[in-house]
């Protein structure tokens, strides 16, 4: 089979250079950017993406607190770095780095349940200042007459269902005896569509609801004020980060512009989950 593994590798090979080839031409203007770069942008870049990191941190350790694990700052800062690698190393739509969060997070008596659910609590934290800070972008365009009214009521229409379908789901999660009707409707209604597949336990479903809903609970006592600051600052630094990538390469890019092509290329990164959307996702 050695002749097998030799002819993989060959044809492999030969797939890499197909593609890579027609970029050879690329690869001699970059060159000329890099002797034309500002490199004092990098290092601002860098230090931009550490301050970046430590607020990532600081959102982590606070939705970590309630639970009875302990994690120190570095040691933290450390699982979401490894997590950044092996996402991008496995594309896998996000499995890949939360299958390393629990196993991290597991040596420092954090079970499973609880890795899971401070990752929910840091997405949806992420999700809304990464909606509030496309909204100021689309403020300061509309302000500078780069987009037209139609183009503003669509997003403020779609903003505004968005905003009411989560608000309705937060007050259904809120309300026990209405969340666990709903939660035995779909339980039911999955049995019979796709049964056959894999059934669901109504009362393991329902542990679950309520598991879920008693962690909620617990993050009464931490306050709001550091969850706001924590997710904004990741947020702006991130999108300062990506101003001054641009500047590195002598490109002024307008704050709004930002701020709305941030949310862009998050929106779109998704398709990284996919063979080859990596590409896809830097195009």
């Amino acid at each position: 089979m050695k002749w097998l593994r030799w002819s993989l590798s060959l044809v492999l090979f030969g797939v890499l250079v197909y593609f890579f080839l027609p970029l050879l031409g690329e690869l001699k203007q970059a060159a000329v950017l890099f002797l034309t770069a500002q490199w004092i942008w990098l290092l601002i870049a860098i230090f931009l993406q550490v301050l970046s990191y430590a607020c990532l941190t600081w959102l982590n350790i606070l939705a970590l607190e309630p639970f009875d694990g302990k994690i120190g700052f570095w040691n933290l800062t450390a699982v979401l770095t490894s997590m950044a690698f092996i996402q991008i190393a496995i594309p896998s739509a996000g499995l890949s780095g939360t299958a390393l969060r629990i196993r991290l997070l597991g040596k420092f008596d954090y079970p499973p349940e609880d890795s899971l659910f401070s990752l929910a609590l840091e997405t949806i934290c992420e999700v809304i200042a990464l909606v509030l800070v496309a909204s100021l972008g689309i403020v300061v365009l509309l302000y500078n007459q780069n987009l037209s009214i139609q183009a503003v009521t669509i997003i403020l229409i779609l903003g505004v269902v968005g905003l009411l379908i989560v608000r309705y789901y937060w007050r259904l999660l809120q309300d026990r005896e209405r969340s666990q009707v709903s939660v035995a409707k779909l339980v039911n209604y999955w049995n019979r569509v796709g049964g056959r597949f894999r059934r669901l336990e109504l009362d393991a479903m329902l542990d679950r609801l309520e598991a879920f809903q008693n962690n909620l609970t617990e993050y009464e006592d931490v306050p709001v004020w550091k969850f706001v600051l924590s997710t904004s600052g990741k947020v702006i630094l991130d999108i300062a980060t990506l101003g001054a990538a641009f500047m590195l390469f002598g490109y002024a890019i307008p704050p709004g512009t930002l701020f709305v092509g941030y949310g862009l290329i998050l929106a779109v990164s998704g398709l990284a989950a996919l063979p080859g959307g990596i590409g896809m996702a830097d195009a």
